[in-house]
């Protein structure tokens, strides 16, 4: 089963999700030596871009985590700025 969501927010505090973003990047357990860059300069450039920064602190697996029975496999966090894309409006189902 898939669940289609589209949240419209309002980001009140820029700073404090950037700063969260580069938080949970300098936690995850990445080996860094297999990468074209390094930790810091990874956590510069989330920080530096809203739209991404807000994408990784999304936790979609929050929304079905106190319904019984259900267990989330994954999913898509995506941004965007700017008017909705006519695919999410509601009763458009031709993306499906």
């Amino acid at each position: 089963m898939q669940i289609y969501c589209r949240l419209e927010v309002a980001v009140n505090d820029p700073s404090t999700i950037a700063k969260l973003a580069g938080q949970q990047l300098r936690e995850a357990d990445i080996n860094w030596s297999r990468k074209e860059e390094d930790l810091e300069e990874a956590v510069h450039q989330l920080e530096s871009d809203l739209q991404e920064a807000l994408a990784c602190v999304v936790e979609q697996h929050r929304m079905t985590e106190h319904l019984p029975g259900v267990e989330p496999r994954g999913g898509l966090v995506f941004t965007t700025f700017g008017k909705p894309d006519d695919r999410f409006r509601p009763g458009f189902t031709d993306f499906l």
